[in-house]
């Protein structure tokens, strides 16, 4: 072959290991913008998983604050010195240990149902990254196959060393580093790929250990809790106990009642400013607590006359969690589910019926009715509790007329 005949099939061959490597090059580069596509796609999912963790993080803080009020509790109880005075201090903590452990088995619930997504959206990701390392260990295997299908000619230092002047030493030397250049980024991103392919496995391993924990931990608050409602469902209120308290901090506890009873006059205030306007909706009204028949405490003066009672106390055998209906039908007037322990009428609602005639219903363990909305008579609208100055579960039941109590029995039907 005459030297110019080298001189071009020299420079065809170059070309052609040039093509030779930059077609997976070409390659690695267009899935790389599909990759940055991927990563625009799953920027939502990354978002939410961190939106996600963010909750989670909040409910644990909020589930060790219920946890250390269990605590208090329980310690409340145990300094009760004689069987009597911790079956009284259980009487007036049980409401206290209900609620805080329903929340917390609804904290539970929550944070299984996060860990759950947290999960699927890891799962997702995943499997897409497991995709993304399956196509780029396959460009680098294009790449290992086209080096070998050159053969000899086509190693690093034949290529480099075979050309015949100084001008195609640089263009193969130029090619050659580019082609190393590439090989290196590919075994980078095939690395890294690894890597966080690793740590989302470890994650979906700990959130699925976390469900499972939760679950645990769920199982035994259930049953916390029906053992609770068991001591609750025992208890009635104790009138005993409470004259005993009242006139043991008589003076505060008058303090408390002209406060309690300032608030619910307020309220009445601003929902009787319609009243003349609506009638009546008629009737006698029925018994508020259907399964519960026996009245504790009666309108009227009580306490060796100390304190003026402004309904009637329902109380009885299985109280606790019992339904409490609208005595007769009207709208939702207001709901109050702010409890301090000890305190007033804790859980309570009131009931607009026209004509400047509402009914009260206090000391509720949940209220199922919402402001604004209209109830039948028979209707339930909450439960009995214990919530608020109690000394076991009741429902106080109050008529009032333009905000003025009225004895309850004058309205009821016999």
């Amino acid at each position: 072959m005459s030297p110019k005949g080298k001189r071009i099939f020299a420079w065809v061959m170059a070309a052609l290991m040039a093509l030779m490597f930059v077609v997976p090059y070409l390659s690695f580069a267009a899935h790389a913008d599909d990759g940055e596509l991927v990563e625009e796609d799953s920027y939502s999912e990354e978002s939410d998983y961190s939106d996600e963790k963010s909750q989670i993080t909040d409910l644990n803080a909020k589930y060790k604050e219920l946890q250390k009020k269990q605590n208090e509790i329980q310690q409340q109880i145990n300094k009760a010195k004689g069987e009597k005075e911790k079956k009284i201090a259980i009487k007036q903590q049980i409401e206290g240990q209900i609620g805080a452990t329903t929340e917390q088995i609804e904290i539970l619930t929550q944070r299984i149902s996060l860990l759950e997504d947290n999960i699927s959206i890891k799962e997702k990701e995943l499997a897409k990254k497991q995709g993304e390392i399956n196509e780029n260990f396959e460009l680098f295997r294009k790449r290992m196959r086209a080096m070998y299908m050159a053969g000899g000619n086509a190693s690093t230092l034949g290529l480099v060393l075979g050309a015949e002047n100084y001008s195609q030493f640089l263009m193969r030397t130029e090619v050659v580093s580019r082609v190393a250049q590439h090989d290196q980024s590919l075994i980078d991103k095939l690395t890294k790929e690894k890597k966080e392919l690793e740590a989302i496995k470890q994650e979906i391993q700990a959130d699925k250990a976390s469900v499972m924990d939760d679950k645990t931990e769920m199982d035994t608050k259930k049953q916390e809790l029906d053992g609770q409602k068991a001591v609750a469902q025992k208890q009635i209120q104790d009138m005993a106990e409470m004259e005993k308290q009242f006139l043991a901090n008589k003076d505060a506890l008058q303090k408390q009642m002209k406060q309690v009873q300032a608030t619910i006059d307020a309220i009445y205030a601003e929902i009787n400013k319609n009243a003349a306007n609506i009638p009546y909706v008629g009737g006698q009204m029925g018994w508020p607590a259907p399964s519960l028949a026996q009245v504790s405490s009666n309108f009227g003066y009580r306490f060796s006359g100390s304190d003026f009672h402004t309904g009637i106390d329902i109380t009885g055998s299985g109280a606790y969690g019992a339904s409490i209906v609208a005595a007769n039908t009207g709208t939702v007037a207001f709901v109050n589910t702010a409890v301090t322990p000890g305190y007033g009428y804790g859980k309570y609602l009131i009931v607009d019926h026209g004509g400047g005639i509402s009914t009260l219903y206090a000391h509720c363990s949940a209220i199922t009715a919402s402001v604004g909305q209209t109830v039948s008579r028979g209707e339930k609208i909450a439960e009995v509790g214990s919530t608020g100055w109690s000394t076991g579960p009741h429902v106080h039941f109050e008529v009032r007329l333009n905000g003025k109590a009225q004895n309850p029995v004058s309205y009821l039907s016999k």
